[in-house]
């Protein structure tokens, strides 16, 4: 275990913490805060204070199966991966050491809408968020399998909006580079979407990831997170009418050219983050489709991600506002939610008792 591994359960928590540091003069409670001041107190109060500071002391991200291991076999003896499913909330209530995505690196960020997009909610605002790149699993383990987390602040009393997205469960380097250390790191090889296709038959290992993510969701959407909430509720918490909700089927977040020149995919990828993304630097070119097109589309036999690149429309660009940042906060106790639309019922909360009259 690492000299970061044995120190994770000191990560404080800051969520339930008095805030007084926002406002001057004002003692508040999180939940009181603008989506903006969420975004910069958990930056700033828990990203930041707790970063690695040096490579000697932050989490190895090739190494690591043992540990993998462990947290695997807690995980289903536990039945905790319906908690990221049913928890909501941006923290974890302790500190952990995630299953997946365990190490990564943390930066604020904002989406900005195209004008006259034909969706709703905060797809047709300037939202802050945070972004959080990581591995999968440990490279010697798994190979380089990056994905992108997104949490976009909603402010006063609502819960944020998160997505997941990747490329794939298997590794981007060539089988002959499996075991390469060196190449191939870059989170920007290959474009992200929230619809993921099936690991390859060789994938032992993502094919359990599937199938253990279907013992919380429904069959054949182990692997595809829904965007119909992102739609639902505008940045200022306001719900928008159920009838004009609207909502793309898939997203695809095309690296822009900047993000692809700048990368480095000879180095670890949290160093690649941190010199070579400074605020400003805009990321990702956001793509729609809405299932009809997609229906339509496969029908011709266009599925892969790149194909479907060439049919989707830009609906919004992620620009980073922050450097880059590698923080125990960010590894062990920021929270990103998946979506639960797929969620089996036995794992879904109960609605609360109403008032005794």
């Amino acid at each position: 275990m690492s000299p970061a591994d044995a120190r994770f359960g000191d990560t404080p928590s800051i969520v339930y913490d008095e805030i007084t540091t926002v406002r001057p003069g004002r003692k508040l409670r999180y939940a009181e805060l603008t989506g903006l001041e969420k975004r910069e107190y958990l930056f700033e109060c828990g990203i930041r204070p707790t970063s690695y500071g040096d490579n000697a002391s932050r989490p190895d991200v090739v190494n690591g199966l043992l540990q993998f291991s462990r947290s695997a076999l807690k995980s289903i003896a536990n039945h905790l991966l319906s908690e990221t499913l049913t928890r909501v909330g941006d923290e974890l209530p302790e500190p952990k050491v995630k299953l997946f995505h365990t190490y990564g690196t943390t930066a604020k960020i904002a989406f900005i809408p195209e004008p006259n997009t034909p969706y709703t909610g905060i797809f047709t605002e300037r939202v802050p968020g945070l972004a959080r790149f990581s591995y999968a699993g440990p490279v010697r383990g798994v190979g380089v399998v990056p994905g992108l987390a997104l949490k976009f602040l909603i402010d006063g009393d609502h819960p944020s909006q998160n997505l997941v997205a990747m490329r794939k469960l298997d590794p981007q380097q060539p089988l002959w580079l499996f075991f390469s250390t060196g190449s191939h790191n870059s989170v920007f090889e290959n474009p992200f979407t929230n619809i993921l296709p099936l690991p390859g038959l060789a994938n032992l290992t993502m094919r359990v990831v599937n199938h253990r993510f279907e013992t919380v969701v429904t069959q054949g959407h182990g692997l595809h997170q829904s965007l119909e909430s992102f739609g639902k509720v505008r940045a200022n918490g306001e719900p928008v009418p159920p009838e004009k909700a609207a909502a793309p089927y898939r997203v695809i977040f095309r690296p822009t050219a900047k993000a692809r020149s700048a990368s480095n995919p000879g180095i670890d990828f949290r160093d690649d983050l941190a010199r070579n993304f400074p605020p400003l630097t805009p990321i990702y070119d956001v793509l729609a489709l809405d299932a009809s097109e997609e229906t339509a589309l496969r029908a011709k036999g266009i599925v892969a991600v790149e194909d479907l690149m060439a049919h989707a429309s830009k609906i919004g660009a992620i620009v980073t506002e922050s450097e880059f940042i590698a923080s125990r906060y960010g590894d062990y106790r920021l929270f990103f939610k998946h979506d639960d639309s797929f969620i089996r019922e036995e794992f879904k909360k109960a609605p609360a008792n109403p008032p005794a009259s």
